[in-house]
């Protein structure tokens, strides 16, 4: 194997890396409803799909090696796809905090944190519990929890995606704006 193949076989590998990863992403904001974002992300992850796809069809025949790249660079696309996905943490999601005795304290410290809270009454299998929803953004998710926890210790949680929400409260502001709004602020039409 010569230099010049190995060199090809790495950017291969990362080329699909980087493909995977965006497909991952791209699929996270379609879901969302970004259609500008997956757009962009689409366009990026098909250009560098076609070029290094056409690399290794072009030269696999003479060189395996190309091909085991594209292969081990697709299943650590994966990997790091997931990774980063988890990491964005896109989207919304419904927050139920279950507790038995500290109800209504979880929610004033929720609410003390900045995050809109509403509280019902619910009844476990062992009596009355206060039951809380906190629709926030996916990444705040772990702070109203860190919250909630420093109250109740004990309480009970379960969460699910939020598809379409009116409004959410949020300390942390949105990614968005932090990104586009210096453009928008320049390009009012964008």
């Amino acid at each position: 194997m010569t230099e010049q193949v190995l060199i090809l076989g790495i950017l291969i590998f990362l080329a699909e890396v980087t493909v995977l990863t965006l497909g991952t992403v791209r699929t996270m904001v379609t879901v969302l409803g970004e259609s500008r974002a997956a757009f962009c992300l689409g366009c990026l992850e098909m250009g560098l799909w076609i070029f290094g796809t056409s690399a290794v069809l072009l030269k696999v025949g003479e060189e395996p090696f190309l091909g085991v790249c594209y292969a081990v660079g697709f299943a650590c696309g994966n990997v790091v796809g997931i990774m980063a996905e988890k990491k964005l943490a896109l989207g919304n999601v419904v927050v139920r905090i279950i507790s038995a005795w500290k109800g209504a304290d979880i929610a004033q410290a929720v609410r003390d944190t900045g995050f809109g809270i509403t509280t019902v009454a619910g009844e476990g299998s062992d009596g009355p519990v206060t039951v809380q929803f906190v629709v926030c953004k996916r990444k705040d998710m772990k702070n109203v929890l860190t919250v909630a926890r420093s109250i109740d210790p004990e309480l009970f949680y379960t969460f699910e995606t939020a598809g379409g929400v009116s409004a959410v409260c949020s300390p942390s502001g949105s990614r968005v704006s932090k990104i586009f709004g210096p453009i928008k602020r320049l390009v009012p039409q964008f």
